[in-house]
């Protein structure tokens, strides 16, 4: 026993040596876990923070959207979506969509779903679509599928718009369209109508009228007759040119620029205007519908200018923008008071924006601190790039 306690003080020296070290590992490996737990439970705590915003972008994005199984059945849907088809959520999933597609279309939907699932890029269809309350409105439809994977077949994810609004402008454009083209055929039948029948009668009538004039008449008689050949000649140039005001055969035989140059010309010389214009080399390649229309416009901003703001100078540009067309009629503020302001609802300008509205143009009115009043004519001229040749501008005053 004696000799055993001097062994035995190392001994427990080293054990506890080992315990504390031992202990301050375990104390060490503690702390490290619970930072570990730390930095999970922040990450899990992002977790949900961005799945949050991710349902919320997804329930409440500007789109409905939809996934639909193979049948066409609705898996899901966000808020968006189902508030379109003014139903509940769980009312819609389960559902097939082509409840919800109006009976007129719903052959349509069948094919491009089909046409859809088999595809591998995304597929835009515009269909009539009809809500819970039985309103019906037009939804675009983009369609893109999704390949199965282990836990589901293939699928077709759907984002829906409201165009109705879109479709209802078109609807209008199209009707002003084809009341336009209707006032200009009734124009150009009076116009060749009055240039064909009327004028050659006032002609006939003024042949026949030299004619009656003896070779030795009283000077009286002479007179008269020479009165009555200014008559006519008065009322054939008339005729001339409400011929031309009605439909202008320049328009038709030169194009826009030459039309708009003898527009400018003839009202300067009856108003007393100076004009200067600004038109390219190159006429535009337009149509007849927008080329009568411009043309029309210009006739009426020409008009508003002279009578109703009783200006000396009005300046014409017409030029060409990426992907539009635009038209300038201004004056130098030089007239008398401003009728109208500034407000683009106002009668005159509202007035003049239903001509070019089916053209899908817009007016806009501007008016300077001077007084000066100068409106813009914006045509889309959608798939044609580039421009034109520099323009020259040229004066036209008023004899």
């Amino acid at each position: 026993m004696g000799n055993s306690l001097p062994s035995s003080g190392p001994m427990a020296s080293s054990v506890a040596d080992m315990n504390r070290a031992l202990a301050h590992e375990l104390h060490v490996h503690q702390i490290e876990l619970e930072m570990q737990n730390e930095e999970l439970r922040r990450a899990q705590f992002d977790l949900a923070s961005a799945r949050d915003r991710l349902v919320d972008l997804y329930d409440f994005a500007p789109v409905g959207y939809f996934t639909l199984d193979e049948l066409g059945m609705v898996i899901e849907a966000n808020l968006t979506g189902v508030a379109l088809l003014g139903e509940e959520r769980q009312r819609v999933l389960g559902r097939r969509f082509a409840k919800f597609v109006a009976c007129a279309d719903g052959d349509r939907w069948h094919l491009h779903l089909l046409q859809s699932l088999r595809s591998k890029g995304p597929h835009r269809i515009e269909l009539l679509l009809q809500s819970r309350s039985g309103e019906r409105f037009h939804g675009q439809l983009d369609c893109l599928p999704v390949p199965p994977d282990a836990g589901r077949g293939a699928s077709l994810r759907v984002t829906m718009i409201d165009i109705s609004e879109r479709k209802r402008a078109e609807m209008d454009r199209r009707i002003a369209s084809t009341v336009t083209e209707g006032r200009e055929a009734e124009r150009r039948r009076l116009s060749r109508e009055l240039h064909e029948d009327l004028g050659q009668r006032l002609s006939a009538v003024k042949m026949d009228l030299a004619g009656l004039r003896p070779g030795q008449a009283r000077p009286a008689q002479v007179s008269r007759i020479d009165a009555m050949m200014g008559v006519l000649d008065d009322a054939m140039a008339t005729v001339r040119r409400i011929s031309s005001d009605l439909r202008p055969s320049m328009l038709d035989d030169l194009g826009l620029n030459a039309a708009i140059d003898w527009l400018a010309r003839d009202t300067a010389r009856r108003l007393g205007l100076v004009i200067t214009l600004q038109l390219e080399d190159v006429d535009p390649l337009l149509d007849e519908r927008t080329s009568v229309a411009l043309y029309r416009l210009v006739q009426d901003l020409l008009t508003y200018m002279a009578c109703e703001r009783r200006v000396a100078e009005v300046r014409i540009g017409l030029s060409r923008q990426v992907g539009e067309l635009v038209l300038t009629v201004g004056d130098t503020g030089a007239g008398g008071p401003v009728p109208i302001d500034a407000d683009p609802g106002s009668e005159p300008i509202r007035l003049l924006s239903d001509q070019v509205h089916h053209l899908g143009a817009r007016l806009v009115l501007h008016e300077q601190a001077d007084g000066a009043q100068r409106v813009t004519a914006r045509v889309p001229l959608p798939g044609l790039e580039g421009g034109w040749p520099a323009s020259r501008p040229a004066r036209v005053s008023g004899g």
